[in-house]
């Protein structure tokens, strides 16, 4: 059973819709979270916050697993051990040049295929598409010597973040939406997805546009 759970901001008041849906999804009294952070944090500050905010909840975050400066491979396993997995915001290029490098992408499509959660806000919600293309739109820097765009693949829809901080952000998403041929789910900070299998749930104000340009 494929489960996810796309967050555009997860950290702000509006978001308790979601944390309802996805707590749910979770169905445990004290489930664990791995966290896999888009880049270094050797402070831990990012890490901090995240975690205070899962324990509010009454979940722990019981791996920490660093892909660029400080990889740990030997905590893999205690990693895909966990209920579910949060996938961080930051630059999603840069995210997912060291998913790569790691051979972490065919996990993760392994570790949902068997029934982990997925947790991601928002470049870590845009990795879970087929293309990550639509980060450009929420301001993020592409590297010019690496093409591949090609997400986790695990939705046949694009996600665009924040679209309440983007200039016409719903003329903006109609475009994107035309030029690709493809359905996007544009989330303002607060709101999100929740996919099980087939199944797509909008949480919050949602904009939902499809290939012709037309918002549903």
């Amino acid at each position: 059973m494929k489960r996810l759970v796309l967050h555009s901001n997860q950290i702000v008041p509006e978001s308790d819709k979601v944390e309802r849906e996805w707590l749910t999804l979770l169905g445990k009294t004290h489930p664990t979270i791995g966290y896999i952070p888009s880049c270094n944090d050797p402070e831990r500050v990012f890490f901090r916050t995240q975690e205070a905010y899962y324990a509010r909840l009454g979940v722990e975050i019981a791996v920490y697993f660093e892909l660029d400066l400080a990889f740990a491979p030997e905590r893999l396993i205690d990693l895909l051990a966990c209920d579910a997995i949060h996938l961080t915001g930051g630059n999603t290029f840069y995210f997912l040049h060291w998913l790569r490098q790691r051979n972490m992408l065919s996990t993760l499509q392994r570790y949902v295929a068997d029934g982990g959660i997925l947790i991601g806000v928002s470049a870590g919600a845009i990795l879970m598409t087929s293309n990550i293309a639509t980060a450009c739109l929420c301001g993020d820097t592409r590297p010019e010597e690496d093409p591949d765009w090609s997400g986790l693949g695990l939705v046949d829809f694009a996600f665009v973040p924040h679209i309440d901080s983007l200039s016409e952000g719903s003329v903006v998403i109609a475009n994107y939406a035309r030029k690709h041929q493809i359905t996007v789910y544009g989330c303002r900070d607060g709101d999100g997805l929740i996919v099980q299998d087939n199944q797509i749930r909008c949480i919050g104000n949602v904009i939902v546009v499809e290939p012709d340009g037309m918002a549903n």
